[in-house]
């Protein structure tokens, strides 16, 4: 064993002897605080400890999952998470291999692209960095993916510690890696690690949960297999949401894509309208509110009323529109393009 594993491995120990399962009912900050390299100045090193502490628990069905967001040497949010590096690697055990997928989808969720998520070792735990990732919703989007008996919990590292680490290998799944969930067996068969699909998948609006895949979905994914194309760069213009230069539009397809990751879709699956208005800044809730009604006006959304409250939800037949304006940013309706203050990604500005 090398000196380095060594001294990992003692301090895990070490952790192991503080922490036990009665401190998972705690805040994973208050847990933290209290260690002693919290005190002497190292603030990560104690978020590591509880994340070995977190990452005894996730082989149990109602599981606690701490994580810790901060930002990345690059200055990207990142959520450190109880997965090992090398877990992720093998796809395996079971346990945590669900925890990632889930994790993967909170980050969908709370408004990281899929396209740009990379996992980094960060001192053997698994790093996600999430660049577009919305901090006021990334708590209530990991709760979401990690439903009752689990619990999922999000601390915040201080911002003196920023978190790095190598890319985490990502080989075509292994003998013993899940295949038991749907995007183990889908990977398996494009010869592909399970992380790249489940971010392509998410990246097309399904969910990771699903019993199985249609085939058109297998012949989508077969360049992941291709260490070449995987390396390839993003082609221009960029379509990206992220790089939208209009903040209204931005926002519309941010909230269209959570809305359909949540599978809002039809009257019986709704949501609260101001569910539309997270992740706006305090000087943009006007614009975020106006947003909102145009999608309405403009027979994207439907309204429900729920108990005198408004709800919202996507509306089936218009997911064709929703499609287009969530993949380019593109629209033809009126009550829409007014609101834009400039085109469509990629898109040069037009004579008026």
């Amino acid at each position: 064993m090398t000196p380095a594993r060594t001294g990992r491995t003692a301090r895990r120990s070490s952790a192991g002897a503080r922490l036990g399962v009665a401190d998972l009912a705690r805040d994973p900050e208050s847990v933290a605080r209290a260690l002693p390299a919290w005190g002497r100045g190292e603030p990560d090193e104690a978020a590591r400890e509880t994340l070995a502490l977190s990452a005894r628990d996730l082989h149990a069905r109602s599981y606690t999952l701490w994580a810790w967001a901060g930002s990345t040497v690059d200055g990207a949010a990142g959520w450190a998470l109880p997965v090992g590096a090398g877990q992720v690697t093998a796809f395996a055990p079971r346990g945590p291999a669900q925890a990632l997928l889930r994790t993967l989808r909170a980050a969908r969720d709370a408004g990281a692209d899929p396209a740009r998520v990379r996992l980094l070792d960060w001192r053997g735990w698994a790093l996600l960095a999430l660049p577009g990732v919305e901090a006021e919703l990334a708590e209530h989007a990991l709760g979401d993916a990690h439903p009752a008996p689990a619990r999922a919990r999000l601390a915040r590292l201080p911002a003196g510690a920023p978190m790095g680490g190598e890319p985490i290998p990502l080989p075509p799944l292994g003998a013993g890696g899940d295949r038991a969930t749907a995007v183990g067996d889908l990977a398996a068969r494009v010869g592909a690690h399970p992380v790249p699909v489940a971010l392509a998948l998410l990246s097309d609006g399904w969910t990771l949960d699903e019993p199985a895949y249609p085939t058109g979905v297998e012949g989508r994914l077969g360049t992941l297999s291709d260490p070449a194309a995987a390396a390839a760069p993003e082609p221009e213009p960029s379509l990206a949401i992220d790089d939208d230069p209009c903040p209204r539009r931005r926002h519309a397809r941010r909230v269209l894509r959570r809305l359909l990751g949540m599978k809002k879709v039809g009257p019986g699956y709704h949501t609260e309208f101001d569910h539309l208005l997270r992740g706006a800044p305090a000087d943009g809730r006007a614009d975020a509110r106006a947003v909102a009604e145009a999608l309405l006006r403009a027979g994207l959304l439907g309204e429900k009323p729920s108990v005198g409250q408004r709800h919202v939800y996507l509306r089936r037949e218009a997911l064709p529109e929703i499609h287009a304006l969530i993949d380019r940013g593109e629209t033809d309706a009126p009550e829409l393009l007014r609101l834009w203050t400039s085109p469509p990604p990629g898109r040069p500005p037009t004579a008026s």
